[in-house]
This record gives C-alpha cells, sequence and structure tokens, in this order.
C-alpha cells in the first residue's frame, strides 16, 4: 500500500547520541552493552505510531552488534510488524514503530532488574529521553501503546512514580477524550493527540480478533473525527 511519506532520518539525527548512550553506560551487565543495539532506521512523519518497549534478543543465532534496522515494502517484513501492516492498510494511513529501549532483550521483566543495577537508572533515563525526542520530531497522527511497560515509562501510568530528581519519566500526561472514545495528550508540544493503549498486537498476549477489528474500527473513527473537525 503507497502512501505519500515524509521520512526521518533517525540514524542520521541521533546516531551520535545513541553511542554517547553506549559508550557511556557503567550497568553491571556488561554483556547487555556488548549485545549493541537496534533502532529503526528512519520514522515516517504524521504517521500512525505504534510504541514498544525494546528489541528482543534471540537466543538462537544472535547477531551481537549496532544495527539501524529500515522496514519498506521491498523487504520481508518481521513477524512482529504485521500487524502494524495490516492496520495502515485497512485505515488506509502510513505507520512507524519507536521502541522507547534500544537494548536488546527479550526478557522484559530484565528491565526492572536493569533498572536496580549500578547507573541502570541513568542508562533506561537516556534512551528515554532520546526516544521523546524522536516521538516530537515524528509528530504521529496518533500513538497506539501496545506495551504496559512503555505505557509506565511515558508516564501514562495510573501512579506515576518519582525517579530521582528526574521527574516522572518521560513525563507525557493525558485523560479521556469522550467524543473520541479514547485518551488525549494533555501536555508537551503534542497535546491534543489521540493516543491507545492496548495490548500487545502479537505474541501468546495478543489481542483475539474481535478486539483487534474494534481497534482498526476504533483508529479509523477518531481518523475521520480528526478529518471532519480540521475541515
Amino acid at each position: 500500500m503507497n502512501h505519500n511519506k515524509e521520512k526521518i532520518s533517525i540514524k542520521e539525527l541521533y546516531k551520535n547520541e545513541i553511542e554517547k548512550i553506549w559508550n557511556d553506560a557503567k550497568i553491571d551487565n556488561t554483556d547487555l552493552i556488548d549485545r549493541g543495539y537496534v533502532v529503526h532506521d528512519e520514522i515516517i512523519k504524521n504517521a500512525i505510531l505504534f510504541i514498544g518497549i525494546n528489541p528482543s534478543f534471540p537466543k538462537k543465532n544472535p547477531a551481537p552488534g549496532n544495527h539501524f534496522v529500515n522496514h519498506n515494502e521491498n523487504e520481508k517484513l518481521y513477524t512482529y510488524f504485521w500487524k502494524f501492516q495490516e492496520i495502515s492498510d485497512k485505515i488506509q494511513q502510513p505507520w512507524a514503530h519507536l521502541d522507547l529501549l534500544y537494548f536488546r532483550e527479550t526478557e522484559q521483566k530484565y528491565i526492572w532488574k536493569l533498572l536496580k543495577e549500578n547507573n541502570g537508572v541513568d542508562f533506561v533515563y537516556k534512551q528515554l529521553m532520546l526516544s521523546k525526542k524522536m516521538i516530537f520530531k515524528a509528530e504521529p497522527k496518533i500513538i497506539v501503546v501496545s506495551n504496559t511497560m512503555a505505557k509506565h515509562f511515558m508516564g501514562l501510568h495510573e501512579k506515576k512514580n518519582k525517579i530521582n530528581d528526574k521527574g516522572v519519566w518521560m513525563d507525557f500526561d493525558s485523560e479521556f477524550d469522550n467524543n473520541l472514545g479514547t485518551h488525549r495528550l494533555t501536555n508537551t508540544e503534542l497535546k491534543g493527540t489521540p493516543i491507545f493503549f492496548t495490548s500487545m498486537l502479537t505474541g501468546q498476549r495478543a489481542l483475539d480478533n474481535g478486539s483487534f477489528d474494534r481497534l482498526v474500527w476504533h483508529i479509523n473513527f477518531v481518523l475521520e473525527k480528526l478529518s471532519s473537525s480540521n475541515s
């Protein structure tokens, strides 16, 4: 499906900052650093932005090293992104994806352990602040957060946690919009942007087919509402 796409080069704009985070990291788990990072090479502006937590690290045939990945229509799309593409095709809008953290680890519960390691909070926090800059740069039309931990780190959890003197992680706020039937951001330069909180779209705990169909309908409904209000 072809859409008009304005692309932002993550590699060109932020590679130096990512490298600095990795080079300055002094966490206890040096193996995590040696695995390297994975970040999307580019992100589409004004798209439906799907937010995840971090890239996995397969136990079979792992390929350590730093990677900027690019999923375009001429490449074989990784299974994890199939549902994003399906939603994009159904609502006739381009999609983009961003993991808030870049280190490679399949077990998400490890992140809580990382926060207890030496300099673990600093390592995570710096990645979150960089991801916040990327989200602002992308100016998403709609944000879909399909991970509970990502919701927590964005600052959208019901009970915000203070982290030292650095505030509430990424410090986003939202409130429910009865007209749209979903939340909208209430602060930052993305104020008013609709945001959906949903279960994972792939994997064992993924949305069932009925819930997925309702999500597609709801995103399309919000897009039509936004379009009519801007006309």
